[in-house]
């Protein structure tokens, strides 16, 4: 993903008033996660380090779905969240 294409994403975030600031931080973490794509695979713990280590896997699974209910992410895979510390989630940027 170029500059511009991540300032058009960044610009459908200005358009929803509604998006706490962790769901604001999740989408930009994954989508300079994707590397160039509009895919990308991101763990727990990167997400943890990178919002917060008070993020919990019920937050996070919330902002993920106002996420995809925005339309801007769908969630393609997500590994057992039973285990809270090592899980990962794959995605795509709508």
């Amino acid at each position: 993903m170029d500059r511009l294409e991540l300032l058009s994403e960044l610009e459908k975030l200005i358009s929803i008033n509604d998006l706490g600031t962790d769901d604001i931080r999740l989408y930009i973490l994954l989508l300079t996660n994707c590397n160039g794509s509009r895919k990308g695979i991101i763990d727990f713990r990167t997400i943890r380090n990178a919002i917060g280590m008070e993020i919990s896997v019920a937050n996070l699974h919330e902002s993920c779905q106002r996420l995809i209910d925005r339309n801007l992410i769908t969630i393609t895979y997500s590994s057992d969240l039973s285990n809270k510390e090592d899980f990962i989630i794959c995605y795509t940027i709508c």
